[in-house]
């Protein structure tokens, strides 16, 4: 049966000083700033045309977002997140970086015949960030495919293209890798034969990851320190585009606690995620 789960929509990351991690995404990044409220403790970014980037710093007694309170939304703690760029710009990549201040490791996820150098870093709050090459011509393509910004982001900007890939931790990984499926529709690829670590395709069936493919990604794992020592995100918030009626269905069928408003379905995950499923745009 072919997945519901269509694409990568966005990520929320929890911090604990707003203008700090305005600075960090506007000036290291590049992102439009779409939305900064002190009050509510809430930052919203556009990433591209399809996709966003949202900080939340926690107000004592209020939610960040009180559509979704009756789930206990929070945003990630220390999140593994990825994202695209094109493979010559890793080179200039590096450099900015360094301009930047940030110490930054390279380690290649391919193969002898083909490489795949990826960069890992970390922004200001422990969330673990990681610049992966993308072949735009590559036939597994994505629902909204990464398109060059062509400069807009900015000369000592990172020049990404779109997230990748999101890794969530789970306590208990054998319940998560049957209900991920089962509940949502996630649609497995592959585990890896060495630890506890799943890989979901975001698309409508599993397939290989890696070597430049611009699909993206749902990783999920055991707690445990994963490449660059990064960690796995805890009570992760994130968003996908979705054939919604199919995952509600699954969703209601698992007695998941879950709210809907103008066709927009958020679900809280037994180990404290929070999915929020889009119907396309």
């Amino acid at each position: 049966m072919s997945s519901p789960i269509l694409d990568l929509a966005g990520v929320t990351l929890e911090v604990n000083h707003l203008p700090r991690g305005v600075r960090f995404y506007t000036q290291v990044l590049g992102l439009p700033l779409l939305e900064h409220d002190e009050d509510r403790g809430v930052a919203h970014f556009r990433v591209n045309d399809a996709q966003t980037l949202t900080l939340w710093k926690p107000v004592t007694r209020q939610p960040n977002d009180p559509r979704l309170a009756p789930l206990h939304a929070r945003g990630a703690s220390h999140l593994h997140y990825a994202w695209q760029i094109q493979p010559h710009e890793l080179d200039r990549c590096k450099a900015l970086l360094d301009e930047h201040g940030l110490p930054w490791q390279e380690i290649d996820l391919g193969t002898p015949e083909r490489p795949d150098p990826t960069v890992y870093f970390f922004d200001p709050f422990g969330h673990g960030l990681e610049l992966r090459g993308v072949d735009l011509a590559d036939e597994r393509q994505p629902v909204y495919p990464p398109t060059p910004e062509d400069g807009e982001r900015g000369p000592h900007a990172l020049p990404v293209l779109g997230l990748r890939e999101v890794a969530l931790a789970f306590g208990d990984y054998p319940a998560m890798k049957e209900r991920l499926p089962r509940a949502y529709g996630f649609a497995l690829a592959k585990e890896q034969p060495d630890r506890d670590f799943a890989q979901f395709t975001l698309g409508p069936e599993p397939e290989p990851d890696g070597n430049g493919t611009p699909r993206r990604w749902l990783y999920a794992w055991d707690p445990q320190v994963g490449l660059a020592d990064m960690f796995g995100g805890d009570h992760v918030y994130a968003q996908f585009y979705a054939r919604v009626e199919e995952v509600r269905g699954r969703v209601r069928a698992a007695g998941l606690p879950h709210v809907e408003e103008s066709g927009v379905l958020a679900v809280r995950d037994p180990e404290g995620h929070v999915f929020e499923f889009r119907p396309p745009r």
